[in-house]
């Protein structure tokens, strides 16, 4: 069995039955039909000139970017989105305090198929977060490329989000504020526990003067407090678009 069909079908063994796909097997199923599709990409930033950012699939849509930027860069970013919650009850709702993620480079998913872009979201967030060798070996292995971390993505100290590219050699950096938001589509059966797309605009930064936040999987807040710690961690998946 190829390597990598290995590592997934291990991998697909260990995913919670709680997600936007039927269940298990039909993840690894997943995992190996974009296995077979990425076995024909070959090298990291790889040029994506019919890219399209997916405005039309909400309701409202966001905003078109600014005229006169470039599409600079696509990641799949995989982390958690964390909320903090005063006290245990009914009455009390969690608050966001930021997010953590890594981004890796999508740029081939982009080039091969933008319908294999939009459904790796789903897939990698279905996959276990301390599985992130594994993420880097499902993008990495058949693309023949040594590093497809493309950076990563927090919020510093003052409470405002950081997507540094730095990482990977790049000096593309910024940090951002939220300029728009939607509601996630209602078209995956996980809808309800996507959190928002975004547009994020510069604040500081080199390189990068616009970020949207789209394709979003899970993540969203739970309802209410009852019940959970103060610090609550919620994983979730997204495409992240650069421009510049």
């Amino acid at each position: 069995m190829h390597v990598l069909q290995t590592l997934i079908f291990s991998l697909g063994m260990e995913i919670s039955s709680v997600s936007a796909l039927p269940g298990p097997l039909s993840l690894v199923s997943a995992f190996s039909r974009i296995s077979t599709e990425l076995d024909s990409l070959s090298l990291g930033n790889c040029s994506y000139p019919h890219a399209v950012l997916p405005l039309n699939s909400t309701s409202v849509q966001l905003p078109n970017p600014s005229s006169g930027l470039t599409l600079k860069h696509i990641a799949i970013g995989r982390g958690t989105q964390n909320y903090t919650c005063e006290n245990s009850t009914s009455a009390a709702v969690p608050v966001s305090i930021g997010a953590a993620a890594t981004l890796f480079d999508a740029s081939c998913v982009a080039a091969k198929s933008m319908n294999l872009l939009h459904e790796m979201p789903a897939v990698i967030g279905s996959s276990p977060l301390g599985s992130l060798a594994f993420l880097a070996e499902l993008l990495s292995h058949t693309t023949n490329s040594s590093n497809l971390i493309l950076g990563e993505h927090y919020f510093n100290t003052a409470g405002v989000p950081v997507l540094d590219l730095r990482l990977s050699g790049l000096s593309d950096w910024i940090v951002a504020a939220k300029t728009a938001s939607v509601d996630a589509p209602q078209y995956s059966s996980t809808a309800d526990q996507n959190v928002a797309w975004l547009q994020l605009d510069r604040l500081y930064g080199s390189g990068i003067e616009e970020v949207y936040r789209v394709e979003t999987y899970q993540g969203s807040a739970p309802a209410t407090c009852s019940g959970l710690n103060k610090t609550v961690i919620v994983q979730y998946a997204a495409e992240y678009w650069f421009y510049g």
